[in-house]
């Protein structure tokens, strides 16, 4: 896992270098070395249209940034990414942000650095814990390299798709792949990836200024406000607008109302770190970092509407789909805003004691963190951009008043907010521990009471229903196949038979997955069963419902008690050559419906306890074994128990695991 981490970073980085080579190499096609006007308006305009090609056609996974397409592919598919999205992705980013669509090449980097550690673990054909660790690792490496701050790359994928410290259980994997990949981006990119320094001498001055680093903090939720809302209303309004136009139109639209804002404002153009040759600007980040707008009451006017210029033109290039991100817009709004701030409390208290190129550096974080809710990665990475750690204290502060207040409103972080908006429940529910011990095969309900045929009519669907009390079927083919998941509500589509009404993207597990996955992405999309279908084939054998997930909690509780109670008795003898093994007795067991001393168990074996209902049994001579109970036993002889308890017409063995 360390290698695959590695390789994992070592490509990331290398996409990072391209990315960033393909973003100049469009800005240098698409943009004259001096820009008028009409090329403001028309260049993003006819980049809005070829991304809006590539994102239909190619690569729709790109719509909107990445981080919650990400997010969403480790919630319900255990983080399987397509395989085009590396090369596709970067290219539909590239025209995007060269041709001035504003956001960031951040949230992109997401999506290309999980899908390589996706592409890998899918080479590899690891299981999905290692695949979900690889997509982090890729996530970090591509935050790392791109703004060449390692820990923080690391850090975001902790807080934002791991769940944090304690659930990031192959942290060295993702703290491997985020060094590689920052070192091997500085190796190709050279000493231009830095992105901002902070050139002067800043630091914490009288204690009174953590009063107004305090009100930064409460001063940057407005601004968070303002991408969680306007995300969820630009949202709305384009995606009616695709309907009527399409894609391709809609971004193109969205790219004429960027250069409509760029044209007073040409700051807010792609990334706000780097810009075309237009006559009057320079990198607007850096220049609020080095005080460069002035100090005056107009230069704070100025700042703020490059606040709402930058915010309502990341909202169209992302509410649109484009293939950008809102990562870099938030440090951008941040850094205004934090400047403004500065400047008029350095009018108004005196430049002795302000220093507002320190309140800009403080904004960026504070913004960060109210936004996306990650202020660990908020701190650290404004440090690692910067290379500044004199303003540990009022960065602290500001980012700990701004996580405060949207903690108090309930808000969550914004792509948590926009998966949700999808449909989907993002996290990892803390008490399902008992369920990684059950198997789906294990509880799984019978495939032919849970299923219908495609070729089905919709009369026919409708007796179904009323005969089976279900409120949802799986449909398979002739083959027995999975074709998708019928619904009652689904019999109002239009449409003669079940595989046409059907929902044909049908989350499934299959009977060798734990029975915790299986919860987890019922919960992601609130269904109540899902298909369980032979890896290979996709065969349905069997549907877990909501039922069948209460029989596995019932027998992960009584494998717990098992265990502890196997862990009492390891402590008092250490025996060698055996080892406890546990059975379910299924239908067909001769040792079904028989008591325990008629059973000829085979030599050097122990019956230790029977579980049965939830409670664990002492067995007797007299205890009649039942179907469905599992025995726990201690034997040198394992092959021959298997032999002995498996059903006689079963075509299968019985259900074993070897405990010790």
């Amino acid at each position: 896992m360390l290698g695959l981490g590695a390789a994992t970073g070592f490509l990331t980085g290398v996409l990072v270098w391209a990315l960033i080579s393909g973003i100049n190499l469009v800005q240098r096609l698409a943009w004259s070395e001096q820009v008028p006007s009409w090329q403001i308006l028309v260049v993003p305009t006819v980049g809005g249209l070829l991304v809006g090609l590539l994102v239909w056609k190619v690569v729709p996974e790109s719509a909107g940034g990445g981080i919650v397409t990400t997010m969403e592919a480790l919630a319900i598919r255990g983080g399987r990414l397509s395989r085009r999205i590396p090369f596709a992705g970067t290219l539909a980013t590239s025209v995007a942000l060269g041709t001035g669509a504003s956001g960031g090449r951040e949230g992109p980097i997401v999506l290309l650095g999980g899908s390589v550690g996706s592409s890998i673990g899918q080479a590899m054909r690891l299981d999905e814990q290692r695949m979900r660790s690889l997509v982090a690792a890729g996530v970090a490496a591509g935050i790392g390299a791109t703004f060449n701050a390692p820990i923080g790359g690391m850090l975001f994928a902790i807080e934002m798709l791991l769940g944090g410290i304690r659930r990031a259980g192959s942290l060295q994997v993702v703290v491997v792949a985020s060094v590689v990949s920052a070192v091997t981006a500085r190796q190709l990119v050279g000493e231009s990836l830095p992105i901002f320094q902070a050139r002067g001498d800043f630091g914490l001055g009288e204690p009174v200024e953590l009063l107004l680093y305090a009100a930064l903090g409460l001063t940057a939720v407005l601004v968070g406000y303002g991408f969680r809302r306007g995300e969820d209303v630009f949202g709305r309004l384009f995606g009616r607008l695709r309907h009527r136009i399409g894609v391709p139109f809609t971004l193109a639209a969205a790219g004429l109302g960027v250069g409509v804002i760029a044209v007073i404002f040409p700051q807010v153009l792609g990334e706000g770190s780097h810009l075309p040759g237009i006559p009057g600007t320079r990198e607007p980040i850096q220049a609020m970092l080095d005080g460069g707008f002035g100090t005056t009451w107009a230069a704070v006017g100025l700042l703020l509407a490059l606040v709402v210029a930058k915010l309502v033109a990341t909202l169209l290039s992302v509410g649109s789909g484009s293939a950008v991100g809102t990562f870099a817009p938030t440090l951008f709004t941040g850094a205004a805003l934090g400047a403004a701030f500065g400047i008029a409390a350095t009018r108004a208290i005196g430049p002795e004691l302000v220093q507002p190129g320190a309140f800009a550096l403080v904004g960026m974080a504070a913004v960060f963190a109210a936004t996306a809710r990650a202020p660990l990665t908020a701190i650290l990475i404004v440090f690692e951009l910067t290379g500044s750690y004199d303003l540990v204290l009022p960065l602290m502060l500001s980012v700990g008043i701004a996580m405060f207040v949207t903690e108090i409103l309930g808000w969550e972080s914004i792509y948590l907010h926009q998966l949700r908006q999808r449909g989907v429940v993002f996290g990892q529910v803390d008490d399902l521990d008992v369920l990684q011990t059950v198997t789906v095969g294990e509880v799984m309900s019978d495939r032919d009471a849970n299923t219908v045929s495609a070729s089905t009519d919709r009369d026919g669907l409708r007796q179904r229903f009323v005969a089976t009390g279900a409120h949802g079927l799986v449909v398979v083919d002739e083959q027995g196949r999975l074709v998708g998941v019928v619904a009652i509500s689904d019999l109002e589509r239009d449409g003669r038979t079940a595989g046409e009404v059907c929902t044909r993207k049908a989350l499934t597990v299959t009977a060798a997955d734990p029975a915790f996955r299986a919860v987890r992405r019922m919960a992601s999309l609130d269904v109540g069963r899902l298909p369980v279908i032979d890896p290979n084939t996709r065969e349905v054998v069997g549907v877990l419902r909501r039922s069948d997930v209460v029989r596995a909690y019932q027998r992960g509780i009584s494998r717990s008690l098992g265990a502890q109670q196997r862990a009492a008795s390891g402590r008092l003898r250490d025996l060698a050559g055996v080892g406890f093994i546990e059975i379910v007795l299924q239908p067909g067991s001769p040792m079904a419906d028989c008591p325990v001393r008629e059973i000829g168990w085979p030599e050097r074996s122990v019956l230790t306890s029977v579980r049965r209902a939830g409670e664990v049994l002492v067995p007797r001579g007299d205890t009649v074994l039942q179907v469905g109970d599992e025995l726990v036993v201690l034997t040198g002889t394992p092959d021959e128990l298997r032999d002995l308890a498996a059903p006689e017409t079963a075509a299968t063995p019985p259900v074993t695991r070897d405990t010790v």
